[in-house]
Formats: C-alpha cells, sequence, structure tokens
C-alpha cells in the first residue's frame, strides 16, 4: 500500500448532525508493528567490514516474507493435450516444463515488482539476493525475457485465475497444476512451492465442487500423468496452504437484524495494491480486544467444506499426513484466512479525482465511509427497534472503556488472520456461516503498507 497523506483515523473525534465522526490522522497497527527505525543514508565503514558481515547484512534484508499476487491466463489457442511440446520440452536444469501455453502478471506493477533492489546495489549485494532467490521462473509467451525471483521458503503465492471474455480456456485448476508444475522444474532443489494462498476463484473451482454437481473434482486421470504425479508431489511438500475468505460484509458494523450490533474494530482489512509486499507473520494475533471481537465473526461462507475437500484432494493423489513429524519442514497446515475485502465508494467521483488503488488516500476514503455508515446504522436500530434508545458507539459486545481503549491502541489493522482447520471444529454456529470463535486466537498476517 503505498504511503500518502491521509485525514482519518481512530483516535480524535468530533460531533457532525448528533454522529461521532473520527477525524486524527490515519493508523494502522502496521503503522505501530513496522514503526520506523533511525536510518543513515551512508555507512562508510560498511565497505571495509569483513566480506563474512556483509554477506551477513545483505541475508538480514532479504530475509522477509512477501505474499505475491499471480494472475494466471490461459492461453485458449492452443490444444495442450496435442501439442508436441506438452511436458516433454526440457528447462536448462534438465527438467521437464509443462510447455503450458499461459501468461503470469502482477497486478500493475510490472514483471520487476518482484525484484529485490540489492539486485542493483553492487556485485557483492546481487550475488547474495541470487542465492537467495533460488527460483528464477521466466514469465510464459510473450514476458519469457522476464524473470519471477522467489525464494519458496519465505514467499506465499497469492494466485488467481483469469479468463479471457468470450471464450472458453482450460479449467483454472489444470492450469495451475501446470504452473505449480514449472515452479518445481525451475527450482534447483525441486522443491517448489511450498506456501499457497489460493483466492475464492480456486476455491471454487477445485475444493467447493465436492460439495456441487459441477465441476467435477480433481482427479489425477484428469490431468497429463506428468502433471498427476509432479502435483502429487507439490501437494506433499506443501507447509501451508491459505484460503483466503472474506466477511459477509463489506463493513466493520454489524448491521443485520437480530444480531449483535457491533463494531469489529479487529477484524482485518485486505490488501490493496502493493501485490509483492512483505509481511510479519504471528502465530497469534497481538491486538488488543481479538477475543471480544471473535464473539460474532460473519463469513463470506461456510468454511468447512473447504477443509474437508482439501483432505479428499490429498486422498485423490495418495498423499498421507502424520502428524508424528518433529520436523519442521515436514509439518504441514491448513489456514482458513478471513480478511476483509473492501472498496471505497467512488459512485459519484469521476475516474480522475480518484486516488491511487491501494493507496492510504483510498483506504482513508473507505474508513469515513464506514464510520458513517456505521452511525447511520445505529439511528436507524435505535429509531425502529430500541424504541428511541440510542446504541453506543462501542455497540453492545464492547464496554465503552475497552472499545477506546481499543481505538487508542490503533487495533485496525490491513491483513488477515489465520485459522487451523480444527479450529472450526467444535466452534459455536450462531446462525448462518456466523461464529462464535473467541475460544480461539488465531495468527496474523500483517502487511507491511
Amino acid at each position: 500500500m503505498d504511503q500518502t497523506n491521509a485525514v482519518y483515523g481512530t483516535g480524535a473525534t468530533t460531533e457532525v448532525n448528533g454522529n461521532l465522526v473520527n477525524d486524527a490522522p490515519l493508523t494502522l497497527y502496521n503503522d505501530v508493528h513496522f514503526k520506523p527505525v533511525h536510518t543513515c543514508e551512508s555507512w562508510a565503514i560498511f565497505p571495509r567490514l569483513l566480506p563474512e558481515l556483509r554477506l551477513r547484512v545483505w541475508q538480514l534484508f532479504l530475509q522477509r516474507h512477501r505474499m505475491i499476487e499471480l494472475d494466471i491466463l490461459a492461453d485458449d489457442d492452443q490444444d495442450n493435450d496435442s501439442h508436441s511440446g506438452y511436458y516433454s520440452d526440457l528447462n536448462h536444469l534438465g527438467n521437464i516444463i509443462s510447455g503450458r501455453s499461459y501468461s503470469v502478471t502482477i497486478k500493475g506493477r510490472g514483471y520487476a515488482a518482484s525484484l529485490s533492489p540489492l539486485l542493483r546495489v553492487n556485485g557483492e549485494a546481487r550475488h547474495a539476493a541470487l542465492e537467495f532467490y533460488r527460483i528464477r521462473l521466466p514469465f510464459p509467451r510473450q514476458n519469457a525475457e522476464q524473470m519471477l525471483y522467489l525464494n519458496p521458503e519465505h514467499d506465499v503465492l497469492y494466485v488467481r485465475p483469469k479468463k479471457h471474455y468470450g471464450c472458453r480456456p482450460p479449467r483454472a485448476v489444470t492450469v495451475l497444476v501446470d504452473f505449480l508444475h514449472d515452479v518445481k522444474a525451475y527450482d534447483p532443489k525441486n522443491q517448489g512451492v511450498l506456501h499457497l494462498a489460493l483466492s475464492r476463484e480456486y476455491q471454487m473451482d477445485f475444493l467447493e465442487c465436492h460439495f456441487h454437481d459441477s465441476p467435477d473434482p480433481l482427479i489425477p486421470a484428469m490431468l497429463h500423468p506428468t502433471a498427476a504425479l509432479s502435483f502429487a508431489s507439490v501437494l506433499r511438500r506443501l507447509r501451508s496452504v491459505f484460503c483466503v475468505i472474506g466477511f459477509r460484509g463489506h463493513l466493520r458494523g454489524t448491521s443485520e437484524l437480530g444480531v449483535y450490533y457491533h463494531f469489529a474494530q479487529t477484524f482485518p482489512l485486505c490488501r490493496r495494491g502493493s501485490p509483492t509486499g512483505a509481511f510479519d507473520w504471528f502465530e497469534s494475533d497481538p491486538r488488543l480486544g481479538v477475543h471480544l471481537d471473535l464473539r460474532d465473526v460473519a463469513l463470506g461462507k461456510n468454511p468447512c467444506p473447504l477443509i474437508l475437500a482439501w483432505a479428499q484432494l490429498e486422498k485423490a493423489f495418495g498423499v498421507e499426513r502424520t502428524s508424528t513429524s518433529t520436523d519442521d519442514k515436514d509439518v504441514f497446515n491448513f489456514y482458513i484466512c478471513p480478511t476483509m475485502f473492501w472498496q471505497a465508494p467512488w459512485q459519484s467521483r469521476a475516474a480522475a479525482q480518484r486516488p491511487p488503488e491501494g493507496s492510504r488516500e483510498e483506504l482513508a476514503e473507505h474508513l469515513r465511509y464506514e464510520a458513517k455508515a456505521w452511525d447511520h446504522a445505529r439511528d436507524f436500530f435505535s429509531y425502529h427497534l430500541h424504541m428511541g434508545q440510542l446504541i453506543p458507539r462501542h455497540g453492545i459486545l464492547i464496554d465503552a472503556e475497552m472499545f477506546e481503549q481499543m481505538e487508542r491502541a490503533h487495533s485496525t489493522a490491513v491483513g488477515m488472520w489465520l485459522f487451523r482447520a480444527g479450529a472450526f471444529d467444535k466452534v459455536k454456529d450462531i446462525r448462518r456461516f456466523c461464529f462464535d470463535l473467541s475460544a480461539v486466537r488465531p495468527g496474523l498476517l500483517l502487511f507491511e503498507c
């Protein structure tokens, strides 16, 4: 998310038409956590350090988690099954590549988005970066001269399918299988992707299909024999899968009839912009008041079928998980990852007047709109359902003192929660796709924005 000035935050308030509107500078929990440290533009003695120390400095700079958002587009001008190069050509490492006709793009940032600045500092830094990003995947087809630089231990690939309008390209999941094979084929260690995030579209294509008539669940017989074996190997090596799902609405203030009236400050907001940005991974969300907001979590879908479908997918490809391993490299986790998909309301503004997508200004616009919508919802429900008794700004799940403490602690965050698969085994389903998760402390991916 680009750093631009904003005028909205979660601190001071002013009264407008009887409602409290927040007008403090925008400060997120991300800002508190990633607070700037004192830096200097140059360090004269750095070149005189021992080479081992300089290398360690470069490595510390590189060892950050990144979530890289990739759009995968299948080209429909080629029948891959009859193509002579399909799973027959070799790359420079001597490994078979898929030969699939597809394109990979990084939204809005071009192909340099995955490049480390160390590639352009000096020869020593460039060597350290190339050693770290050992996978150098050529962007297919027209952009083959460009490289996607990856470190599978640190990078999460967040994949989304794209389609040609007006045509019927191959099924999205078969193209994903070929892409995952190619990542492994360009890995000198033959590991490939270790951390995979699935968009809603991929979830619908090959996970939710287990519970609908169409399309059919993915099985080895649907794939090229080499692709099926490769996909089974990828599944076995995966350390984590993130199923990214949305909350039921696009605002953190509850506005449904017959529910708790509540503004959930700690519901994480999705990242917009910065499609290759870094993040910190918390095993437990450290923010104040998380357990209170977790008492009423309305999701856009029931996550339980996704968990079962992944287990069925692994079974179909002969993958067996054991819980006895003590090696972290062998531990696999399947995560349900709620995040608030938001978009600032631009219906009345010309495109030229809109702030850049993913900018702080855009987020500030959304938060102002969200605050006003919460005030309007409170007014409506107070008048129609509570005989004129005002629903307070803090709602009815959290008392005023705690709500204000959470505001002062800047609980609003750009990120996503991480619920392990077992988190939904015994939770209370309050109503349709709404859960009391207060007994579970989720992890948190917190984006640097």
